[in-house]
């Protein structure tokens, strides 16, 4: 769950706020703060964030079930605190650094103001979660301002003219830090159609049809995958395997093998066997999906600037995982220096908190 819950921040939603009048502080770090209704805000954002990302329902079978010991409301509000002190880190770097939104990111924000008013029928207290937190137009104004101005920040740091400009190294060392790579055979939970030549029949949708085999059938393809694992294991090359008999359609679109994210892909079946995996070692995964013979390989360097691996879907947001990483170790000392006042804080609990769509407006 720990890595769910990494993979589901890889986006650095980094806002920061001043302390909205009326509402004393719950964090801040010098004169930069972030106000008891804000927080709320936020957990109220990130509750329905949480929500959606585990495909869970409200209520205490969720938020009270356990892991390591750990509540779940507890640890995710542990988490979306520590998202709301990068917001303060950002906005504290931003004032340093004396830098200023344009006039046009101003306008921006007026015409983001606009448009979510006109969804509340032209008052956020329509809004519930804006109505019982005693939240103002003005409140959700300054945090679509502070979001710009962590975009700005961003660019000042990492942009074309960035003072710290992301370099090829910065990125090789990312891969061999994060990444594994594989290749498997996989045999369906099911068998393709196919016409009178053989070829497999696509729907109106464009997605192969598949018929519902049986428990013998079944059987029958994990007794091959395990024919297979035992010559693969013998020293007999997988790319054989996978070109004659793997059911991925999207095979060919990965001649390198495949590269998995730790920070992107774990918690699912096969990212888990992957990682379990010593380099050069083969082994089979049994699931309701299908039946994998896998096999994980060593690192092969700049892999995250092959073109060859382009036509696959592994590297898709590589570029941004660095600079999350990057932004991230360059807010942490600033970030372990913002005070909490538990007496603000504790008045909030994101189970209890109401939520909307209203997250929406802070992605």
């Amino acid at each position: 769950m720990k890595k769910i819950i990494i993979c589901l921040l890889c986006a650095v939603l980094l806002i920061s706020a001043a302390s909205c009048s009326g509402s004393e502080p719950a964090m801040k770090l010098e004169n930069v703060s972030v106000s008891g209704s804000i927080y709320a805000y936020y957990l109220a954002c990130y509750k329905q964030y949480w929500l959606t990302a585990f495909g869970q329902t409200d209520g205490p079978d969720f938020w009270d079930a356990e892991s390591d010991g750990i509540r779940n409301a507890d640890r995710l509000t542990q988490i979306s605190e520590t998202a709301i002190k990068k917001r303060i880190a950002a906005n504290y770097l931003f004032d340093l650094y004396q830098l200023k939104l344009t006039d046009e990111e101003y306008k921006s924000i007026d015409a983001m103001i606009t448009g979510i008013k006109a969804s509340v029928d032209d008052d956020i207290e329509n809004d519930e979660m804006f109505k019982t937190l005693g939240m103002k137009t003005d409140d959700l104004k300054e945090i679509l301002i502070i979001d710009s101005k962590v975009g700005a920040l961003q660019d000042y740091l990492y942009g074309e003219n960035g003072v710290r400009k992301i370099t090829d190294d910065t990125k090789e060392a990312y891969y061999k830090d994060n990444y594994y790579r594989f290749k498997f055979v996989y045999l369906m939970g099911a068998d393709f159609v196919r016409d009178e030549n053989g070829d497999i029949v696509y729907n109106e949708n464009g997605n192969a049809r598949v018929d519902e085999i049986s428990d013998e059938r079944y059987e029958e393809k994990l007794d091959f995958a395990q024919e297979i694992l035992r010559k693969v294991r013998g020293g007999e090359d997988i790319d054989g395997y996978i070109d004659e008999y793997s059911e991925e359609l999207e095979k060919g679109d990965y001649k390198n093998g495949h590269y998995l994210c730790s920070v992107n892909e774990y918690g699912t079946l096969l990212s888990g066997a992957v990682m379990k995996l010593s380099v050069g070692e083969t082994g089979l995964l049994d699931t309701k999906y299908g039946i994998y013979v896998i096999q994980r390989l060593g690192l092969d360097p700049g892999a995250w600037g092959n073109e060859e691996n382009e036509a696959g879907n592994d590297f898709y947001n590589f570029e941004q995982l660095v600079l999350e990483k990057e932004f991230d170790d360059y807010l942490a000392p600033y970030m372990e220096k913002i005070e909490v006042d538990r007496a603000v804080t504790d008045k909030y609990k994101m189970e209890d908190l109401p939520y909307t769509f209203s997250w929406q407006y802070f992605f």
